[in-house]
């Protein structure tokens, strides 16, 4: 996957191809894709950018001639090589990094609205963690602390029926490190990864990073197929089965166990990214997919981002019994990524029964800021776009034609103060996300003026 976003000009008298070739090659110069890793395939570049077949493969065709590509029969295209061209001038005469373009309406997803943030209830605790001088002044467990997993264990059976006891939880700084040490653990079992596409791009990026063959898997209103799955020979399978991408919706429970079957009858495995499932406020919480079995099938992860604030960084990791023993054996050659104080001051917040009471109150809060947006949207475009409610996302969803795609759109709209998300389509739509979590409720309206009047001479 190229992660940095591509911007081709229609306009320009440079063939698109050229423009496609010079943009993909200054990303492998920079490292990004690595050597050895695959390229994405022409036909996902092509939706992706709306552009032709023909397009692509001129431009890989030409970085083949060069040297940057390989082309493997049966597999794909793959970077060979990476010339390192530096004419950066030295350390001391670098400029400073151009500031970011000042954002008046942030529909991103990068923070949540402090005003319904617990900031002065979490410094309390944090203070109190802090006052502990015996207790802070020596190094965090490898796997968290107790009396977070403890909490976490409670929480998640509660709240999510998940079923995984303490010592089988595992604490991390966020999602990414503790996929990182899944794909460690896993080694050469977790040799393809199965995703519902488009994936969450941190996961991806961490497969990746590990060489993992990822295989994109289709998909119905019920989410991924299962015919696919096992067509794949995919050993793990990455989902998000409260909030699928194909549905915006909770992934129906015979769909779950036709997975689940999968996995027993093939000895695989399913990493569930439980990402806000816990948030959902237009109908009561679906439970999480681990708890569905005995646990030893699945792996649950779980994050705090948004439950309390992104800068808190803690997420977890329920791991199948064979899994918490191997991760244990190894754990003299772990180091715990995740603030000890901040481990403390949570297993005490959770204690004390504000993370039910900041649950309700933030469904109520998301609630009425979704229904505000979703009314708004509706008004300003009308007929003219497909507007959807990604729940769990925090997110509301505008799909339509255009002669643009994405990228450019949320270029075009961020170079005004506006700030929204370009999402990937299957279909040759354009779809942008606008995430209702962090603006404020009275800057909506003015918000979705400017966003309708940005983006409707290119919609059709």
């Amino acid at each position: 996957m190229i992660y940095e976003p591509i911007f081709l000009n229609e306009n320009s008298k440079e063939p698109m191809y050229r423009q496609l070739y010079d943009s993909i090659r200054e990303r492998i110069c920079a490292g990004c894709p690595a050597v050895g890793e695959k390229m994405p395939s022409i036909r996902r570049i092509s939706e992706e950018l709306g552009v032709s077949r023909t397009t692509v493969e001129q431009a890989y065709a030409q970085l083949c001639v060069e040297g940057y590509l390989v082309s493997r029969p049966q597999s794909g295209y793959y970077v060979e090589a990476a010339v390192l061209e530096s004419n950066a001038a030295p350390a001391s005469d670098m400029p400073d990094d151009e500031p970011e373009t000042p954002v008046k309406y942030d529909f991103g997803s990068r923070y949540v609205d402090s005003r319904s943030s617990d900031l002065d209830l979490w410094r309390k605790y944090v203070r109190a963690a802090l006052s502990r001088e015996e207790t802070v002044a020596s190094y965090g467990h490898y796997q968290g602390e107790p009396a977070l997993r403890r909490q976490l264990a409670r929480f998640g059976s509660l709240l999510r029926g998940v079923n995984a006891t303490p010592d089988r939880i595992v604490i991390g700084a966020g999602v990414q490190p503790l996929l990182s040490l899944i794909c460690g653990l896993l080694g050469e079992r977790a040799g393809r990864v199965g995703i519902e596409y488009p994936c969450f791009p941190h996961a991806e990026r961490v497969f990746r990073d590990f060489r993992l063959n990822i295989m994109e898997l289709g998909h119905d209103r019920y989410g991924v197929l299962p015919e696919e799955l096992y067509d794949s020979g995919a050993n793990v399978l990455y989902l998000n089965p409260s909030n699928t991408e194909s549905m915006g919706r909770p992934m129906p429970v015979s769909r779950r166990a036709e997975l689940l079957g999968w996995a027993e009858s093939t000895n695989g495995l399913i990493i569930e990214d439980d990402y806000n499932g816990a948030l959902r406020f237009r109908s009561h919480p679906v439970p999480a997919m681990q708890g569905m079995g005995d646990g030893s099938r699945v792996i649950y992860l779980g994050s705090f981002s948004k439950l309390l604030m992104p800068s808190v960084r803690i997420s977890y990791m329920a791991l199948p019994p064979d899994l918490a023993e191997l991760y244990r054996s190894r754990g003299a050659s772990y180091n715990q990524t995740s603030s000890k104080t901040e481990q403390l001051a949570l297993a005490e917040y959770i204690r004390d029964g504000h993370i039910e009471k900041r649950l309700r109150r933030l469904r109520k809060i998301y609630s009425e800021k979704s229904e505000r947006l979703l009314s708004l949207l509706r008004e300003a475009f009308g007929a003219s776009a497909k507007i959807r409610l990604a729940e769990t996302a925090l997110c509301a969803e505008l799909a339509f034609i255009s002669d643009k795609n994405s990228q450019e759109l949320a270029a075009m709209t961020l170079a005004d103060g506006l700030r929204v998300i370009p999402m990937n389509t299957d279909d040759g739509s354009v779809k942008l996300r606008l995430s209702f979590a962090g603006i404020p409720s009275e800057d909506m309206p003015e918000g979705v003026r400017l966003l309708h009047e940005i983006i409707r001479p290119y919609c059709r």
